[in-house]
């Protein structure tokens, strides 16, 4: 997954292209769909580490953006290949809102 998260920010759609590695994708992880929500929780993961240093929600979302720019780029196709992506970005919004009031760090 380091690999594709790599090839990502480079190009994100040829980073999904499994060229015959479906076999593995679906023995690790179900399916397409599996892969596109595992790496979706690394990136909940990772906000939530940054949120519970009491940084602000948007200076959170911006400094992983910037660490992580392949896994930002891999969830934002996502979003526009699986409903269920999509629907767990807006719900991100939810998760953070307690936290947009914060000092920044």
């Amino acid at each position: 997954m380091a690999d594709m998260i790599e090839r990502a920010a480079e190009n994100p759609e040829a980073a999904l292209d499994f060229n015959g590695r479906m076999p593995d994708v679906q023995r690790l992880f179900g399916s397409e769909e599996g892969l596109l929500l595992s790496l979706r929780q690394r990136w909940l993961t990772a906000l939530t580490a940054r949120l519970d240093d009491d940084v602000h929600a948007e200076q959170a979302r911006a400094e992983l953006a910037a660490r992580e720019p392949g896994l930002r780029a891999l969830l934002d196709t996502a979003a526009r290949r699986s409903v269920r992506v999509r629907g767990l970005q807006r719900d991100e919004q939810h998760m953070v809102d307690p936290f947009g009031a914060q000092t920044v760090a």
